[in-house]
């Protein structure tokens, strides 16, 4: 019994022994805890809170033309104007007008370009009286009555040739006032005249006068001179 209780005692004092040193009561390696664990692996004093902020605005980018494109376009623009300002102007009248011709001439300026100014008048008020002798339909007719007229003593006439209603009438006289056309009329009568009449002329005509430079406003009276057939076209200062 004895070795027995040799070996008891044995094993008693080396179970006492592991639990010691696992204990650290022996001053050897630290407890394995959980809290020493947690204690050795942190440093609580190096540990420090950083709030959330928004990264800084970024200022949107504008693009802007380069400096080189904005050189280029000065000069030519200003090279633009200086021709327009040096470019001798003129001014021409257009008297005489129908409604269709005016509206013609409107829209030949407009698309002209913007070098040109247009100012337009209407009149209300007859500027001169018409004798003649109403279209004759040809031109044999006209010259038919031609020389009926001459054979009465009436020397002083002219066939309008220009197309429209106008066209072989025979004109006899224009006069500035009612006055005087009425006794042109008598001294036709009185010779045996008898299809003469007279009309108003002007009433409800148009002026358009037109500026703009010399050498454009030349070319754009050049191609309108046969739709303008009957106005009178005069010069006036620019």
């Amino acid at each position: 019994m004895a070795p027995l209780r040799i070996a008891i005692i044995v094993l008693i004092f080396a179970n006492l022994l592991a639990l010691a040193l696992w204990k650290g009561w022996l001053g050897g390696a630290g407890s394995h805890g959980e809290p020493e664990r947690l204690s050795n692996q942190l440093n609580p004093e190096r540990i420090h809170l950083v709030s959330a902020q928004a990264p800084p605005a970024v200022p949107p980018v504008v693009a802007r033309p380069a400096p080189a494109e904005e050189e280029a376009k000065a000069p030519a623009a200003l090279a633009e104007v200086a021709v327009e300002a040096l470019a001798p102007q003129a001014c021409v009248v257009f008297a005489g007008l129908n409604a269709e011709q005016a509206r013609e001439l409107a829209a030949r300026i407009s698309k002209a370009g913007t070098g040109f100014a247009l100012s337009e008048k209407r009149s209300e008020v007859p500027s001169s009286w018409w004798v003649h002798i109403p279209s004759q339909g040809s031109k044999e007719g006209a010259d038919k009555k031609v020389a009926e007229l001459r054979r009465l003593g009436v020397d002083d006439l002219f066939v309008m040739q220009d197309a429209g209603p106008g066209q072989y009438a025979i004109s006899l006289g224009l006069y500035k006032n009612e006055a005087a056309a009425n006794r042109h009329l008598e001294s036709l009568k009185e010779k045996g005249v008898r299809s003469a009449q007279i009309a108003t002329r002007g009433a409800g005509a148009v002026r358009i006068e037109v500026r703009g430079p010399g050498d454009g406003l030349a070319t754009l009276v050049s191609d309108l001179s046969e739709r303008l057939r009957g106005a009178s076209r005069l010069e006036c200062a620019p």
